[in-house]
Parts: structure tokens; sequence; C-alpha cells
């Protein structure tokens, strides 16, 4: 089965034991890579732009060394990749400083042809995020969604996390006007109550499930940090799955990410959605427990062996 990621991916920088060490990260793109490590047999597509500098032929040779496909990764010949540095607290608490302002994956939408557009539709399932809406260009968004409506129409499963980042956006209404229209066009939805509580004040998951009652998924799936994760089914049936805290936490960064690629990987692979949620929790308290975005790959295939 084929899966596309759709964001941006960035350098990033972070310390390690005092030492200044680079990577390349991006919340779509982690995703991308925890479901290919996890789900070998599934095909993880990367779909992005990228510059032609020497950084972004890094990135590119980065997402092959995953075996990330890169057929829908393009190159754009003015624009270079984004950099962020992340800065981490005591607590494992993350956050960021960011130069993606030219970034080449703000104009994804110019670089993707009519061919490419109907190739796509190959793909079985496609995850976005808000991060993906916040940083088209604003002129490309009509194209994005009309995109988003044509793979939907040729059977594709579309699938939104919101993964609000406030200092990518005007303000919550420029937002929220968004992830509306994301959720209208979304099968499966991945919120986090944290991001429903910094737009709408929220503090409950049942709020959640009242606000996203208009809206037809076939999976609905509430985070909420280390509390139990709530499914509710395309019945509107509602259930909880119970997590395990982690209590060594290094990192956070790429917690909710490494969750949603392994969730996908496993709902696609038929798993149980609460099978689908324990997989998914697993991988992500590994991953904390790690510096950085993208956790060592040896290191990671012996979680992959204890949850296989």
């Amino acid at each position: 089965m084929r899966v596309g990621f759709i964001g941006e991916c960035m350098a990033e920088l972070k310390k390690v034991n005092g030492v200044l060490e680079e990577g390349f990260a991006g919340d779509t793109f982690n995703s991308a890579v925890y479901l290919k490590r996890t789900f070998p047999q599934l095909d993880s597509y990367f779909v992005s732009a990228v510059g032609s500098d020497a950084l972004s032929k890094e990135m590119f040779e980065f997402a092959q060394s995953e075996s990330i496909n890169t057929r829908f990764l393009f190159t754009h010949p003015d624009k270079h990749i984004g950099l962020y540095k992340i800065y981490t607290d005591a607590e494992g608490e993350r956050s960021f400083t960011y130069w993606r302002n030219d970034s080449a994956a703000k104009c994804l939408m110019s670089q993707l042809t009519d061919s490419d557009k109907a190739s796509m539709t190959a793909l079985d399932l496609v995850l976005f995020s808000g991060i993906s809406l916040a940083i088209l260009n604003t002129e490309d968004l009509p194209k994005f969604w009309r995109l988003l409506e044509t793979l939907k129409d040729s059977g594709t499963k579309i699938v939104f996390d919101m993964n609000h980042r406030p200092a990518l956006w005007k303000g919550r209404d420029d937002a929220t006007a968004l992830y509306e229209k994301a959720f209208e066009i979304a099968d499966v939805a991945l919120p986090g109550l944290e991001d429903f509580n910094f737009l709408y004040e929220f503090e409950t998951v049942e709020e959640i499930i009242n606000f996203l009652a208009p809206f037809s998924f076939k999976q609905l799936v509430i985070k909420n940090g280390s509390s139990a994760v709530t499914l509710v089914n395309a019945e509107g049936e509602v259930s909880e799955v119970g997590l395990t805290p982690v209590t060594n936490v290094v990192d956070t960064t790429s917690a909710g990410d490494a969750f949603n690629g392994v969730f996908l990987g496993a709902y696609l692979t038929g798993d149980s959605p609460e099978a689908c949620v324990d997989k998914a929790a697993k991988c992500a308290g590994f991953v904390i427990q790690h510096p950085g975005a993208i956790v060592d790959k040896t290191a990671y295939a012996d979680l992959v062996t204890s949850i296989a």
C-alpha cells in the first residue's frame, strides 16, 4: 500500500552532549519515517519541495536512506529548505527557533504538474497537518484543496492532524477556518486536546467530540498527552485506550509525529483501532526517551521487534 505525507522537512540543529548536531525533520516527514521503519512492507512517499542547494541535496539523500519514496519530492531551482533549532528544558519540553520564510516547501503546489496529480491518485492514504497548511503560499491554498478533493474522489483516504503552531499563523481565526475545512474533507482525524484548548479553550475530550460531531470521520483519534487516547468510530461509538506514562523523558519533539506514523501503518495493515493506539503509543514513548525528532535507526529496530 502507498502512503503519502504532505508537508515540509527542514534541517534540524540540536545539542547532544554539548555538541551541536545537524539532522533533518518535519512533522509529516517524521511520520513518514516512523511508518516506513515500523512497517517496511508499506510504501512511504514524502510530498514536498526542496531547493537545489547542498543542504537540500543532503535532505533528499537522507530521505532515500530511510527508504522514503521521493517520487513527489520536487526540486525548486531558486529556493532552499528551512532550518530550525531545538531548545529542550530539563523536563524534555521543547521550543524552537525557525528560519523558513523562503522555504521551497511553500511553493509545493507550483511544482506539481497535472501528471503528478494524476499519479498521486494511486496513493491509498495521505496525511497532512496544520503545519502543511500554514506554510503553503496563501494563493496556492485553493489548488491544495482541489488536490485533496481529487484524491478523495479517487478513493484515497485523507488524514488530518491539526498540530497547531501559533507562530505560523497571523491569528487564531486564520488557523481555525482552514482547520475546519480540513475536518470537512478528512476521513481520519488525529487531533490533540492541547490544540483545542489553545484554539477553542476546550478543557475536555467530550467538548472536542461534540464540536467534531457534524463532520463525517471514519475514525477519530483524540490524543491527550500521557492520558488515555479516545477513539470515536464512524457510528459515533466512543472508547478509550489507556497509556503507560514514560518517566525518562528526554525530548518530546516528535512524540505526536511518531504516534501518527505508526498508528496509520497499523491502521492500513488491518489492526483494530485499539491495537493501532497501543503500537503508536509504544513508539511515541520510545521516541521521547531519545534526543531529536528521528531517533537512531539501530536503536529503533529493537522497538520494532518488540511491537511486531
